[in-house]
């Protein structure tokens, strides 16, 4: 389960995160690259390059979610670019600031791409992440999605979803960016994927409550099937 799978579950009504399907993003995401990271430096190889052996396994996470859909995610391929570029500019500076930043610059970078889609015309971001969360492939939920959006309550609450991810995301950004400058950078391995996997969690399980309050009081009603 990659934090992509966190949210859809999070976000489908009535669904449960079950400790197992929680485990291999706790092992991938987390417990690896720390691990990798302090094997690596006991045994002298450098902190930029145990940075970034542990940073394939966030990858690796990605890949084994596609082999398992057998079907490539917008969001994984997003995020396999902007690891692959952080993990290049992180080797070509040889900064190790830069290798513990990378994930964060992702971070950031998605947060500030949230609230500049609130500034369109268009839809916000959240809306189009959240239909291929909730309605996936279906044509009955995607028509139902897409229907939705005519209800003014729907259209206020897809912003109010984007603003929330938005700024929190734009904060967990600079919160990390301040580990890593003031921390030394094992510190900053342990309490990173921490930070970024509490953050995620506490947004997926807020914007599953809200939507299904939403949907209680202005019976949006998810389609049968």
């Amino acid at each position: 389960m990659t934090h992509s799978d966190l949210l859809a579950a999070r976000t489908k009504p009535g669904a449960e995160i079950s400790l197992r399907q929680l485990v291999p993003t706790l092992v991938l995401d987390v417990a690896l690259p720390i691990l990798v990271f302090f094997v690596l430096t006991s045994h002298g190889v450098s902190k930029l390059l145990a940075l970034v052996a542990g940073g394939a396994f966030p990858a690796l996470n990605v890949g084994r979610t596609w082999v398992g859909s057998r079907k490539i995610q917008p969001l994984g391929v997003i995020v396999i670019t902007f690891l692959a570029i952080g993990t290049a500019a992180s080797l070509i500076s040889g900064s190790v600031f830069v290798a513990l930043v990378k994930d964060f610059i992702l971070t950031g970078t998605f947060g500030l791409l949230c609230l500049g889609s609130l500034l369109g015309p268009g839809r916000p971001l959240m809306f189009y992440l959240l239909r291929q969360f909730i309605a996936g492939d279906d044509p009955g939920r995607l028509q139902w999605w897409e229907g939705l959006w005519q209800h003014p309550r729907f259209r206020a609450a897809q912003s109010l979803v984007t603003a929330v991810w938005g700024l929190a995301y734009v904060v967990e950004a600079i919160i990390g960016t301040a580990l890593a400058w003031s921390l030394p950078p094992a510190q900053v391995v342990i309490l990173s994927p921490i930070l970024a996997l509490g953050v995620l969690t506490a947004l997926a399980a807020w914007t599953r409550s809200y939507l299904l309050t939403l949907r209680a009081q202005h019976g949006f009603a998810v389609p049968a099937g």
